[in-house]
């Protein structure tokens, strides 16, 4: 498939195909007209790659366990270290979370102390 099918199919720009061959993330074979030509796993590979991404995944990070892709059960031994980086960026998230919850509790209290000012509601915007 060329890569113009593989980004309309998967939902991205050819410019980040070109990135992720670059990073090493999927791999095409040139034809003799020197177009690049990818297998037909390329299209969820490059949906896998994405919703890594949406985790919060680098490119760099998704290297790492990139051998996992394509089981639709992990192996825990095989794919250790991406067990490991899941866990981790979980515990990461979760960190965040309490991050950003305690700066929300102490901004609505400075929020409070403007007495009459209306309350403002989660992503409302204040008058």
């Amino acid at each position: 498939m060329r890569i113009g099918e593989l980004a309309s199919q998967a939902g991205v720009s050819v410019r980040v195909l070109r990135h992720y061959e670059t990073q090493g993330l999927i791999q095409s074979r040139r034809l003799a007209n020197g177009y690049r030509d990818y297998p037909l796993v390329a299209v969820a590979m490059v949906r896998w790659i994405r919703d890594l991404l949406d985790c919060g995944f680098a490119t760099r990070q998704i290297q790492g366990f990139l051998h996992c892709f394509g089981n639709e059960n992990f192996d825990a031994e095989q794919c250790a270290a991406g067990l490991a980086q899941h866990v981790g960026k979980l515990r990461e998230l979760d960190e965040l979370i309490d991050v950003l919850s305690e700066r929300r509790r102490r901004l609505s209290e400075r929020i409070a102390l403007f007495g009459d000012a209306p309350s403002v509601a989660i992503g409302q915007e204040f008058p």
